[in-house]
């Protein structure tokens, strides 16, 4: 696996525009890199006797399963018989997000200063986005001692069913309307509970050209709660990204309005950052399961993210989301990027500013539009990738 990892480099340092439109990916390459090569790194599998023994795992999956049966009943759907609990040892740990170093650059949509919130699906004057709902419980535990991480505050934003981000106005991201600025839909933050859990309904994510289907996952410890339901102060341990299998992803794309997506689906074994994923034992998929007879009623989620809450990262947000609605973040590397090459952020060295402290944290109404630019192509760099990948 580290094999792969060092053979990667040339070809992924050429691909400076891949990760996302005008993201370049050498930072997310050379940290998962590290990652991998941590001599303290544990995932969440290494954990397994620890919380099999405090009977955390047979809670969990009691719970889970309790869960999707509500979910079922709720869509006219009969319970299901819980499953054989003695498979429950051997599912936990495939889920495992990432683990212990933060692996993958934030890119240039994360907006700081979201609400928590449990359903993300609409956004400003309750407008709902379209598409198959998604119910997401996502477990944060502490690789160092493996126990749950209570009180931790988990962060997911994502694209909508045709792969454009609220909360920021570039070029190629959509038809870069200026109006998506202010608005929050499909972003949120979920506190987690004393056994470590987050949920959120949200939306299955649709695709962007280069990527496939995936959502962001910023996890927060520390912080405090404002009484306008945002969050400040703190410290960032873990930035990544969870993807979807490629059977579900395909049923999901073939239904409205995935369908009148445009953009170039990419399937996940093209996407460089999903197979940077799966190094070190590393398993970033979540695991799903339909909530009733059809993909239309639903798609019911969960994922184990092992976490080092002593880590320490520093995401640069594009924008904040404020009482006034969407604001340029001034002080951002991703502010005005990319530059004419698609390389790096021409503001790297430059300090983005404190995400834990925005100028009007949390609200609504009208506020400024900034463009972001995009430069490179990505054709060449994805010829490149999977000429690649079919030779490994």
């Amino acid at each position: 696996m580290q094999f792969l990892s060092l053979a990667l480099v040339p070809v992924l340092l050429a691909v400076s525009s891949f990760a996302h439109p005008g993201h370049g990916i050498e930072g997310d390459v050379h940290r998962r890199m590290d990652h991998l090569e941590h001599s303290a790194r544990r995932g969440v599998y290494e954990c397994t006797n620890d919380l099999q023994k405090r009977g955390w795992i047979s809670h969990q999956a009691d719970r889970r399963h309790a869960r999707l049966n509500e979910l079922r009943e709720r869509a006219g759907y009969r319970p299901l018989a819980r499953r054989d609990p003695g498979l429950d040892i051997d599912l936990f740990g495939r889920q495992a997000g990432c683990v212990l170093d933060p692996e993958v650059m934030e890119g240039p949509y994360w907006v700081a200063g979201e609400l928590i919130r449990e359903d993300v699906r609409s956004g400003v004057g309750g407008k709902v986005e379209s598409g198959v709902a998604l119910h997401l419980d996502i477990n944060v535990i502490d690789v160092s001692n493996c126990q749950p991480i209570p009180d931790a505050y988990v962060e997911l934003f994502g694209c909508n069913s045709t792969g454009v981000y609220t909360g920021v106005v570039a070029r190629g991201n959509g038809d870069g309307n200026p109006a998506e600025i202010d608005s929050n839909a499909l972003r949120g933050i979920q506190p987690t509970a004393q056994n470590g859990t987050a949920s959120f309904t949200t939306l299955f994510p649709g695709h962007y050209t280069g990527r496939a289907n995936h959502l962001h996952i910023i996890i927060h410890h520390g912080a405090s709660r404002l009484q306008n339901d945002t969050i400040r102060g703190g410290t960032i341990s873990h930035v990544g990204q969870i993807y979807f299998r490629e059977p579900l992803l395909k049923s999901v794309e073939a239904t409205s309005p995935y369908t009148t997506n445009k953009q170039r689906w990419t399937p996940n074994d093209r996407d460089v950052l999903f197979r940077i994923g799966f190094q070190g034992g590393d398993n970033p998929i979540v695991q799903t399961q339909t909530i009733g007879g059809s993909i239309e009623d639903g798609i019911w989620g969960t994922i184990d993210v092992g976490v080092n809450p002593q880590a320490v990262r520093n995401p640069k947000n594009v924008n904040w989301w404020t009482e006034d609605g969407g604001v340029p973040n001034d002080g951002s590397p991703w502010d005005q990027f990319p530059g004419s090459d698609g390389a790096n952020p021409p503001n790297e060295a430059k300090p983005p500013g404190d995400p834990s402290n925005p100028p009007k944290p949390s609200g609504s109404g009208n506020g400024p539009a900034r463009a972001l630019r995009r430069g490179g192509a990505i054709g060449g760099a994805m010829r490149s990738v999977r000429s690649f990948f079919e030779n490994v």
